[in-house]
């Protein structure tokens, strides 16, 4: 396991020289090792259960009990991102151990990484971002060498830095996950809340209220490709989100390319706010105008309300003024 202190392209490489990496990358060994095992093994299964999907719909056609399990699915694990980002990266608010706890699960089940792997990451993110050391930027590769040419760009931002040779190091970035028992706990047992995510909970849905053959249609129609899109949704954020003000707009005028996206921000639920988030990252509710609608704040909001969650962080109105 090797820290990044700077990377040097080899000669004839056709690659400039990258800058010096700031500390918490880490080059091969186990950790990087196990990110690409956990990433194949995933996308393996989320790509041929999507091609599956395609084939049975076409084939067989989809019923409402696929397409009501699709749709509740993907809104149970869209605010499952939201809890991710907002609780277990940037503590936008505080909870009891039971909250905590379900919050975890139904984070963990958006089957996109581990709270460990995607809390380090976004931290990573907002250290760097779009600069040299940035985990998924559309201007930067895992190694800090500058990407020509904007649709590339987009395309790493998109997925293609799941691939990078290099990962982050969780002790450096997430040493309170780590010391949480909660957060250790669905880390260690991810696998088995993909499962009930993807297969088991769409599975049995679909058995219950059809039979067999809509079991296999909510599995790999509401399970496997949900989960693909879902991913591709939330990468959104990555790519788009970042597209410096090409695509959305930026409402503040900061040293990276966030940019705030409508359509984004309806697909994940206030996520796509992106340049509202990094001018105030701990905010709970992300929206600043009428139209910048931020379902997952709502819902935080109404949590509140309920008094499962409290100490929910917003900056006052007056401090949330465009630049």
């Amino acid at each position: 396991m090797t820290v990044v202190e700077g990377v040097v392209a080899e000669e004839g490489s056709g690659r400039s020289e990258a800058p010096k990496m700031p500390p918490g990358v880490l080059v091969e060994g186990p950790v990087v090792d196990a990110k690409f095992r956990d990433s194949y093994i995933s996308f393996a299964l989320m790509i041929a259960g999507s091609i599956g999907a395609l084939i049975w719909a076409f084939t067989y056609g989809l019923g409402r009990v696929e397409i009501s399990v699709f749709a509740g699915m993907f809104m149970l694990t869209t605010m499952g991102i939201g809890f991710m980002h907002r609780y277990f990266v940037h503590r936008s608010y505080r909870c009891g151990p039971v909250m905590r706890t379900i919050l975890a699960a139904i984070a963990t089940m958006a089957v996109q990484g581990s709270i460990l792997k995607w809390v380090s990451n976004h931290r990573r993110h907002h250290l760097h971002s779009d600069k040299p050391g940035d985990v998924h930027s559309p201007y930067y590769d895992g190694f800090g060498h500058r990407i020509d040419g904007f649709a590339k760009g987009m395309g790493h931002a998109q997925g293609g830095w799941v691939w990078d040779q290099a990962t982050t190091d969780a002790e450096y970035y997430a040493r309170d996950i780590l010391a949480d028992p909660i957060s250790t706990f669905f880390t260690r047992t991810r696998w088995y809340w993909y499962a009930l995510s993807a297969l088991i909970i769409p599975g049995g849905i679909g058995y219950a209220f059809g039979g067999m053959h809509t079991m296999i249609g909510c599995v790999l129609f509401s399970g496997l490709f949900r989960s693909y899109m879902m991913t591709m949704a939330t990468s959104l954020v990555n790519s788009v989100c970042h597209s410096d003000g090409r695509w959305g707009y930026r409402r503040y005028q900061l040293d990276d390319g966030t940019t705030n996206e409508l359509v984004t921000t309806l697909i994940t639920f206030g996520e796509g706010l992106h340049n509202n988030h990094h001018r105030f990252p701990r905010d709970a509710y992300l929206s600043h105008a009428w139209y910048e609608i931020d379902i997952n704040g709502l819902i935080i909001l109404g949590l509140g309300k309920l008094g499962l969650v409290h100490d929910i962080f917003i900056h006052p109105e007056n401090e949330r003024r465009r630049d």
